[in-house]
């Protein structure tokens, strides 16, 4: 491997994790912006992970029992902590939960005692291509997005 190998993987690297950072920031605008709320806390085998969906995502917003306000405002701090937590990559968005007409996005991190995600590589061109035909066959996007 040469100094030109390395430095298209370094800069390759440095490409998935600008994906995945700004994937954790626009999860945390829709979380501050209500579109999306905590679902469900999923426990795994070495610490937990939360979902977070809302009328964007399929699903209804989460609210408190019976309407009740100081549940509601219980649920909502609960999201501007995740937020914050996403905004100082303290979590991050591991995946996407999908199901019949709807999704959620999976949150989980070293503070919840799952291991921080590593970017890597493996089939990156073939990703992007898939990533890039899934989006603009079923969303509005504008074309400009998918330049390199």
């Amino acid at each position: 491997m040469n100094l030109r190998d390395i430095c298209e993987i370094e800069q390759g690297l440095q490409t998935v994790h600008s994906i995945q950072r700004n994937i954790d920031l626009i999860t945390a605008g829709l979380l501050l912006s209500g579109q999306i709320t905590i679902e469900r806390i999923i426990v795994e085998p070495v610490g937990f992970a939360l979902t977070a969906g809302g009328p964007l995502t399929g699903r209804p917003r989460l609210e408190g029992k019976f309407g009740s306000p100081t549940l509601s405002l219980l649920i909502d701090i609960s999201d501007i902590v995740l937020a914050i937590l996403l905004i100082t990559d303290q979590t991050n968005v591991s995946g996407l939960f999908i199901g019949p007409g709807l999704f959620s996005f999976n949150i989980t991190g070293p503070i919840f005692g799952v291991p921080k995600n590593v970017p890597t590589l493996p089939n990156l061109d073939r990703i992007f291509t898939q990533f890039r035909w899934i989006v603009s066959e079923y969303f509005d996007v504008d074309p400009k997005f998918f330049i390199k």
